[in-house]
This record gives C-alpha cells, sequence and structure tokens, in this order.
C-alpha cells in the first residue's frame, strides 16, 4: 500500500527559511514523516505539498506549495538524513486558495499518479482540524486509510482570537465548503470569492496581514448569510464587540 503525505499551506512568506511559524510546523510534520518512514521501512513516501499562488509580496510568483517543498528538501539534504530521504517524492500542488480546493487538486494529484488505495497523512493547522476531517472524509475516496493530524504551530494573532468566535467561524465556513462541493457554478463562485480576498490581502500589504485576513471573514461572512449561503445559530462577538 502506497504511503501519501498531504501537507496543506497558509500563506507565503517572505522567507520561509527563516519564518517562525512554518519552521515550527514543517519541522514538526518532517519529524512525524520521518519517524513513519523509518519504523515501517518505507522506501519511497509521496509527499504532496499543498498550496497556490497566495504571495502578498511583489511581483506575487510564489506558490505555497514549492515554497514548503523548498524548505523540506533543505532538510533532506543534510548529509545525515540523505540515507533515509534520498528517495522521498515531492510534488508541488500550486493552484489551490482554501482548504477546500487543497483537497480538491490534491485528489487530482492522487489520481493523475494513479494511486487508488494508500495511507493517506493529511497534516493541517490545528483550529481547522474538525473542518478538514469532514471535508478528507467527503472530498476522498473510502479506499483510502485516512488520518489527519493537527499541528499547533500558529504563534500569530489569530491563533489567540476568542475560542468562541473560532468555533463559529469554522462552522461558517464549512457551510461555504459544502455549499460549494453542491455544483460546478457554486464551486467557480467559491474559487472567485477566494481570489477576491487575495487582492484584498495583498492591497492592504503584508505589514497588516493578519489584520486583514480578520477584517476580511468579518466581512465575508456577513454577506455569506445575508446570501442565505450560510446561516448562523448564534451570535458571538469579535475582538472589537461586533457582531458576526
Amino acid at each position: 500500500m502506497k504511503d501519501v503525505f498531504l501537507i496543506f499551506g497558509y500563506g507565503v512568506p517572505k522567507n520561509i527559511l527563516v519564518d517562525e511559524n512554518y519552521n515550527l510546523y514543517l519541522k514538526t510534520i518532517f519529524n512525524q514523516v520521518y519517524d513513519f518512514v523509518t519504523k515501517n521501512k518505507i522506501q519511497n513516501p509521496l509527499i504532496i505539498c499543498s498550496g497556490g499562488k497566495t504571495d502578498c509580496f511583489k511581483p506575487y510568483k510564489r506558490t505555497e506549495g514549492d515554497e514548503m517543498i523548498k524548505f523540506l528538501k533543505k532538510l533532506c539534504q543534510q548529509s545525515f538524513l540523505k540515507p533515509v530521504t534520498k528517495n522521498w517524492l515531492f510534488i508541488s500542488e500550486k493552484i489551490s486558495l482554501s482548504t477546500l480546493e487543497n483537497f480538491l487538486y490534491c485528489k487530482n494529484i492522487l489520481k493523475k499518479q494513479k494511486i487508488i488505495s494508500a495511507r493517506l497523512f493529511v497534516f493541517c493547522e490545528q483550529t481547522r482540524v474538525k473542518r478538514v476531517k469532514i471535508l478528507a472524509k467527503k472530498i476522498l475516496a473510502k479506499k483510502y486509510n485516512l488520518t489527519v493530524i493537527p499541528v499547533d504551530f500558529d504563534t500569530s494573532p489569530n491563533r489567540y482570537l476568542d475560542p468562541q468566535f473560532l468555533t463559529e467561524k469554522e462552522r461558517l465556513v464549512l457551510k461555504h465548503d459544502l455549499w460549494a462541493l453542491e455544483n460546478p457554478a457554486n464551486l467557480k463562485k467559491y474559487h472567485q470569492l477566494f481570489e477576491e480576498k487575495l487582492k484584498f490581502l495583498r492591497k492592504a500589504g503584508p505589514e497588516v496581514h493578519t489584520k486583514a485576513v480578520q477584517e476580511w471573514w468579518k466581512q465575508e461572512i456577513i454577506k455569506l448569510m445575508e446570501k442565505n449561503i450560510i446561516t448562523k445559530q448564534n451570535p458571538i462577538l469579535c475582538n472589537n464587540g461586533r457582531k458576526i
């Protein structure tokens, strides 16, 4: 049975080799992959790094997938690791702009690689684990032996928002994800929304990226509720006291 590791990206930092959050995220994942590979004597694991062109630094050409592979390959090239890592296969998925699209485009890669049965490990950010598990079961084939592994790596302000806000945001985002999966027209509109998000973040600039992400979500969740794409059960308060 093939062993496949899916790693989802979270933006493109100015320099991934020194970025604190990405270092913690990818080094933690690397060690877990390494331990699994050595324990089970796996010769050629497939590692798919997933994430599109979300670069907010001009000229906006870098992708999350390529940047993560650059970091992981640097770890693999260390002389004391090469005997184990020399046959690791990396593939970059560089179209997706969201977690939902991470799954959809990784699914396409698995199909192109003719992998119809595998032990499949999905690494994601801690606060998104419930949504990731639901999407994984809905999108990926039942023949995959699926394990979702959350990594609590984020030390930005996003990680320390009101837990009730984070839970509610994830619930509403999941509803939007499931709406997008209903038909191709919805999925197209969904992708366009994330293209608009990227334009918004680039206009705001990387210096205020975290604040801009929060503001975008507040605005878009309200719009999606007005369009009845998502519904809300219990109002909660954001940090600034505004209801969403």
